[in-house]
């Protein structure tokens, strides 16, 4: 339940209005030695025409790549009011981007051997359907057989009210449990729900006694040292970055930035900044947090309905691309590793609407199109 990742706004550009905001004392400011000059202006002109022609109050880009070099793009507003400039810096809400964090940090119990991919959530669930055929594994790949409830309805809900309390992992059990005839046998499809790592959540506080945001800090925040990074258990987040979100009505931006941040639990709810999300990328991608057998399990991906995207155990791929996309109230993330250029990236944009259309993936096809070619990517 909550905050569903878009996966044919993430991966699936890479296989392939309204007033603008004021842009007056913001002009774009840029860094490059990873693509020739050329390819440089080219790719600054067509993401500024991007954020002029969407109506984005800011948008912030980093390519890295050891040894080739880096690409930086930052344009437009950290706060529309004081018209204060966007930088690479500020930490925002990385939305669905959480459930890497999520699912690393449950591979660790697995490593620990305080918890089995093969353990059947009946141990802990027993009166939910299929109780006794799903299993962990199930749950991080999202193929579970759980319906998705009515996305659309559900964010447009979460994003009017994005200050009311969470409904209790029981009462979402038990409305949940309600579809029972819409279940679909476990591990045989993959269907992309929140409420998978709801459930999981659930999984980890029996297990350990603590929170899912305790057990990510613990296991992925501290030893990555990712000191811009949070599960916040308040509905501000730190520095100066707004998330928005456009009124059609009023013909005006809407300040999105305050959240409850159960709303979105361990599907959504993590805090991060620019360089954390590229540290992350690689340890996701590469390892480094799990014994080598576990990191090579959880990168085996299988096939997601409706899209060119496959998942693994919390992580998507696509054509050499690994990671996650996340869009939550105001704002709109892209995280992707690219294994043959070892090459990390992030992109973030302080917008995203009631229709939790993603506000960053034009330019992340627009990214992928400029970066393989550039790095010599077969």
């Amino acid at each position: 339940m909550l905050l569903h990742w878009r996966v044919c706004t993430g991966l699936c550009s890479v296989i392939l209005l309204s007033s603008v905001v004021p842009q007056s004392g913001s002009s774009p400011a840029t860094s490059t030695n990873l693509f020739s000059p050329d390819v440089a202006r080219e790719l600054d002109a067509s993401i500024h025409e991007i954020v002029m022609k969407n109506n984005l109050p800011s948008v912030a880009v980093k390519v890295s790549a050891p040894g080739k070099g880096e690409y930086a793009f930052v344009e437009g507003y950290s706060n529309l009011e004081t018209h204060l400039a966007r930088t690479l810096e500020p930490p925002f809400r990385i939305a669905s981007v959480t459930k890497p964090f999520a699912a690393t940090a449950v591979l660790i119990l697995v490593d620990r051997g305080l918890l089995s991919k093969s353990d059947r959530i009946a141990k802990w669930y027993p009166q939910f359907p299929n109780a006794n055929q799903i299993t962990v594994d199930d749950l991080l790949r999202m193929r579970s057989g759980i319906p998705a409830p009515n996305d659309d309805e559900v964010l447009a809900q979460v994003y009017d009210a994005p200050l009311k309390a969470a409904p209790s992992l029981a009462d979402n059990l038990a409305s949940i449990a309600r579809l029972k005839s819409d279940f679909k046998p476990p591990n045989t499809v993959g269907v992309y729900t929140d409420f998978n790592y709801d459930i999981l959540a659930g999984i980890v506080q029996r297990v350990t006694g603590k929170d899912i945001g305790q057990l990510i800090t613990e296991t992925v925040i501290v030893p990555l040292k990712l000191h811009d990074t949070s599960y916040p258990t308040g509905t501000g987040i730190p520095g100066p970055l707004r998330g928005y979100g456009w009124e059609p009505v009023t013909k005006q931006f809407d300040d999105k930035t305050l959240f409850n941040p159960p709303l979105a639990g361990a599907a959504g709810a993590v805090i991060s900044s620019i360089p954390d999300l590229q540290t992350f990328s690689r340890a996701l991608c590469k390892g480094g947090l799990l014994i080598p057998q576990t990191q090579e399990e959880r990168m085996q991906g299988q096939p997601l309905v409706g899209t060119d995207a496959q998942y693994g155990e919390g992580v998507a791929f696509g054509f050499g691309f690994c990671g996650h996309s996340g869009t939550i109230n105001g704002f709109s993330t892209d995280m992707y590793y690219v294994e043959k250029l070892d090459a990390s990236l992030v992109i973030s944009v302080n917008r995203l609407d009631r229709d939790n259309k993603s506000q960053s993936s034009p330019i992340l096809e627009l990214l992928t199109r400029a970066l393989v070619p550039s790095l010599g990517a077969k």
